[in-house]
């Protein structure tokens, strides 16, 4: 469908891109506000002006020969063109210029970054001697940046293909890189490569090249790639290999985690197996000195580069310092580091040869027993058991400080200062099994048993007692470690949870009582309007009739009477005194109903969504009184919508005082008349014997009586065959 005049308009002056109608020879007919923008800087009346009024006059030229390319058969063309902007900045536009009864449409879009992106990406590209490619597989397209074609020494824009491009490698490593090329269009994964090729010139270099595959329906559809010239790393990287002076160096440490060292330089080389220890990618050979200090742990670095420092004006030749360093993954190892330093002729280090030495677990190791040291005292002193130590006699070697604060108190002596036995210092309801229990430790048992005392206070207390043996090298008892544990809570929450299982039984036999009487109330009138109903249909004398109409009559009633009865059974008020109100967040809640759902409004495939308030609003709610609320009402919405959408939205921006929930939904709608009754038990929409939507229409009620409840309301709107909202209206959390 095309836009109308006013969609269009606005379309327009909303968009980001700077809109021109031009004629032929490029003056400016009409445009956007963003459009003038551009002759915002001397004056904002654009009529007789022309775009090039304000592009830089190298672009000009640019900008007349896109115009000119234009043509009945070529009515396309794009170009990147530069204005002079605010404050003497540039701003570059990228066109797509197009003719259509003979006027220009000119749609600009901001390429002001990019372009300078570019900028750098070039000079970076020379700085670096790096350069991009990329390969269509589809049609065989090769393209090279220029650093790309400086490397390979070609004059710029020179056609070159695959097959080209490999031919400058030497000896089998085209075919070589070929094949990586090939791998990587079935394999889908990219690649690295680095090989030796001979330029245009005849000059010979190394090369590393990496490409990246684009991927469209699973297949390669193009692979972007780098070009990188490496000669001068490789060829200090294979001088440091088969250097005499560094093998001479490197015996002197020890061979793993090596590394060399260029102090005048500040660049370290690093052995294969030292990357492997710092977590570093084997494809990094130097990291700057800087790099290396970075990871260093931030409070050991100071006193590391002390250590560094005067570790290169001391006398001789060695070296050691010690610090943390960190992983790539974010892990913090100490090591060591012993090295050989080489002088020049004035004494000043300028080379050092070393290894690095993973200390860590022996740091761990060191520091785990200095603090089990001080944590088996805070266990013995702090923890929750009372602990005592005896030897085979059963006297007193130990005991932590609450023990030794209960037994002081009650027998006013310190066992720690004078030999005491066990079995003189405990309450005496402890006596009857110790005896027993410390027997069997000392044969190697260990023994558990529960003891319940008065304590000090006078209250019920329990205790968990343990008796544990002490094994020797000579594997016997040498001592016996008694603790008791205080399980009192434990077994009052025992004690209440039986008395609740006791309850339960005896609510649920007293449900199906009830549950029996209401059963037994309501089958025997109805057995009894059966009977009664067939013995009318057949009997023909009047008094008779009579009597049977009497007898239904009272059946009527019997019926009547239980059912207000199990009505009276369920009132309201018991929800009430019964509720769990919790300050929620109503998005959270209401998204979890949302979810609850979404495979209905899925199958039915209906456009089923949720906004949320970006306030987060909170609300104090029965949450299962809630959801089953809502609940109702979603599933109300999917069920009596064909097609179409269900929307839920919550929403308290700018209300002080409530939050806002609505349901709106595209279904069969509900008349006027029964709008009325909506929240009334048993109403529905579709009713009669054909209705096409079954169920007992006492949701909404419920749903009513339960926002009621919980102090909110609902209201309804709705318009037959349109749709229904229903919002629902809850105080907020003040």
């Amino acid at each position: 469908m095309p836009f109308t005049l006013e969609q269009f308009q606005i379309f327009s002056e909303k968009t980001l891109l700077y809109l021109y109608i031009l004629n032929i020879d490029g003056k400016i007919i009409s445009c956007n506000e963003r459009g003038r923008l551009l002759f915002s800087k001397n004056n904002k009346d654009i009529d007789q002006r022309y775009l090039t009024d304000v592009m830089i006059d190298e672009d000009i030229a640019i900008f007349n020969l896109s115009v000119s390319k234009l043509s009945k058969k070529n009515t396309v063309v794009s170009n990147t063109v530069r204005f002079s902007w605010e404050e003497d900045d540039l701003l570059s536009l990228k066109f797509e210029f197009t003719l259509h009864n003979d006027l220009i449409y000119a749609a600009g879009l901001d390429a002001t970054e990019e372009y300078k992106e570019h900028r750098a990406l070039s000079t970076i590209s020379r700085l670096t001697k790096t350069g991009g490619w990329y390969y269509n597989p589809r049609n065989d397209n090769m393209y090279f940046s220029k650093g790309t074609y400086d490397i390979k020494e070609v004059p710029y824009n020179t056609p070159l293909t695959l097959e080209k491009a490999a031919s400058f490698y030497d000896s089998d490593l085209g075919k070589e890189a070929l094949e990586k090329i090939e791998k990587l269009i079935n394999d889908k994964t990219s690649f690295e490569y680095k090989g030796r090729v001979t330029t245009n010139k005849g000059n010979k270099k190394w090369v590393k090249v990496m490409g990246e595959p684009v991927i469209y329906k699973d297949e390669v559809i193009y692979i972007n790639g780098t070009c990188a010239d490496v000669t001068d790393r490789h060829n200090y990287i294979e001088r440091l290999k088969h250097s005499e002076e560094t093998k001479h160096l490197a015996l002197k440490g020890i061979q793993s985690g090596l590394f060399d060292y260029n102090i005048q330089k500040k660049e370290v080389f690093y052995s294969v197996d030292f990357k492997k220890m710092l977590g570093l990618s084997l494809k990094t050979d130097f990291v700057h000195e800087d790099e290396f200090r970075k990871m260093i742990h931030p409070d050991d670095l100071e006193k590391a580069l002390e250590r560094h420092y005067q570790n290169l004006i001391e006398e001789g030749n060695y070296y050691h310092n010690h610090y943390r360093l960190k992983h790539l993954k974010g892990e913090y190892r100490h090591y060591e580091v012993f090295g050989f330093r080489k002088k020049n002729k004035t004494g000043e280090t300028i080379r050092m040869i070393g290894n690095l030495i993973d200390v860590h677990q022996r740091k761990i190791n060191e520091r785990t027993i200095a603090i089990n040291k001080t944590k088996l005292q805070a266990m013995v002193n702090n923890g929750f058991d009372y602990i005592i130590l005896l030897n085979p006699e059963g006297e007193i070697l130990m005991a932590d400080d609450r023990s030794l604060k209960v037994i002081k108190r009650d027998f006013n002596v310190d066992p720690l200062e004078k030999t005491s036995r066990f079995i003189d210092v405990m309450p005496l309801n402890f006596k009857n099994t110790f005896a027993y229990q410390f027997n069997e430790a000392l044969k190697g048992n260990i023994i558990k048993k529960d003891i319940e005392r008065i304590g000090y206070d006078n209250k019920p207390q329990w205790y968990e007692s343990k008796y544990t043996p002490i094994i020797d090298k000579h594997n016997k008892v040498n001592s016996v470690l008694v603790s008791f544990h205080d399980i009192t809570e434990q077994k009052l929450a025992e004690m209440v949870i039986k008395d609740a299982y006791i309850k339960e039984q005896e609510l649920n036999v007293l449900k199906s009582n009830i549950l029996s009487n209401f059963s037994h109330e309501i089958r025997t009138p109805l057995n009894g309007i059966m009977t009664v109903s067939k013995l009318l249909l057949d009997e023909k004398r009047p008094q008779e009739i009579d009597k049977l109409v009497q007898y239904l009559e009272e059946s009527k009633d019997r019926l009547l009477y239980t059912i207000d009865s199990l009505s009276n059974y369920s009132e309201i008020e018991a929800i009430k005194n019964n509720l769990h109100l919790q300050d929620l967040d109503l998005n959270y809640t209401v998204e979890s109903s949302y979810r609850e759902y979404k495979h209905l409004a899925d199958s039915k495939k209906l456009k089923y969504n949720i906004e949320l308030d970006e306030t987060c609003p909170k609300v104090t709610l029965d949450q299962n009184l809630f959801r089953t609320a809502i609940n109702n009402i979603i599933q109300n919405a999917i069920k009596y919508t064909e097609q179409g959408s269900i929307n839920i939205t919550i929403n308290s921006e700018n209300l002080e005082n409530n939050a806002y929930i609505s349901i709106i939904d595209t279904g069969i709608g509900i008349d006027s008349e029964n709008l009325k009754k909506i929240f009334d038990p048993f109403m529905q929409e579709s009713i009669g014997l054909n209705r096409k939507y079954e169920g007992t229409g006492i949701g909404l009620s419920l749903s009513n009586r339960y926002i009621e409840i919980l102090g909110g309301t609902i209201t309804v709107k709705s318009e037959v065959g349109k749709g229904t909202v229903f919002s629902i209206i809850l105080p907020k959390c003040l």
